[in-house]
C-alpha cells in the first residue's frame, strides 16, 4: 500500500493541506467515499476516471491522470508513462528530438513523395516514427511539468 501512487500523492498533498492526511477527512475534499478511497489506495480497486481527475486536481498531481491512462485504462495500457522530471532534463530531450526531426524531414519527404513505402524505405520510415514518438513524449513531459508548476491546465 505504501507504494500506491494515489496514496503517495495524497500524503504529499497533506503537507500543504492537513485534512488530506487520512481518508476519513480526505473524502470530503476529493468527493470519493472513504471506503472506496481506501480500496483504491490499497490496490483493491481501480479508480474510475472521474475519481482520478478529482484526486489529480485536489492533490495537485497531474501525473495521476497519465498513470491511470497508461497503467490502468484498458485503452491506453502500454503507452509510455510520464515521470515528472526537472525542466533541464525535459529541455535536453526535447531539443534532441527536434534536431532529429529536422533530419527526418528530408527522409519523410523522400519516402512519401511517391505515395507508397517501398521495402527498402521501411527501416527509414520506422526511424521517423520513433523520432515522432520521442518528440511526442517530450512534448507530453513538458506539458506535465507546466501543469505541475501552474503554467497550464
Amino acid at each position: 500500500m505504501a507504494d500506491n501512487i494515489y496514496r503517495k500523492a495524497r500524503k504529499a498533498a497533506a503537507k500543504k493541506e492537513p485534512l488530506l492526511n487520512n481518508c476519513e477527512t480526505a473524502q470530503d475534499i476529493v468527493y470519493i467515499e472513504r471506503t472506496k478511497l481506501l480500496a483504491i489506495e490499497s490496490n483493491d480497486k481501480i479508480p474510475d476516471p472521474d475519481d482520478v481527475v478529482s484526486m489529480a486536481k485536489v492533490y495537485d498531481a497531474p501525473e495521476l491522470c497519465n498513470y491511470y491512462c497508461t497503467k490502468q485504462c484498458p485503452i491506453g495500457k502500454g503507452e509510455p508513462t510520464l515521470i515528472y522530471e526537472d525542466l533541464n532534463e525535459i529541455s535536453v530531450r526535447l531539443m534532441t528530438a527536434l534536431h532529429m526531426l529536422q533530419n527526418a524531414n528530408d527522409t519523410i519527404y523522400r519516402i512519401l513523395e511517391d505515395g507508397r513505402i517501398d521495402e527498402d524505405e521501411k527501416r527509414d520510415f520506422a526511424n521517423v516514427i520513433e523520432t515522432l514518438k520521442k518528440l511526442s513524449y517530450s512534448a507530453d513531459s513538458l506539458e506535465l511539468w507546466a501543469k505541475k508548476n501552474g503554467l497550464a491546465e
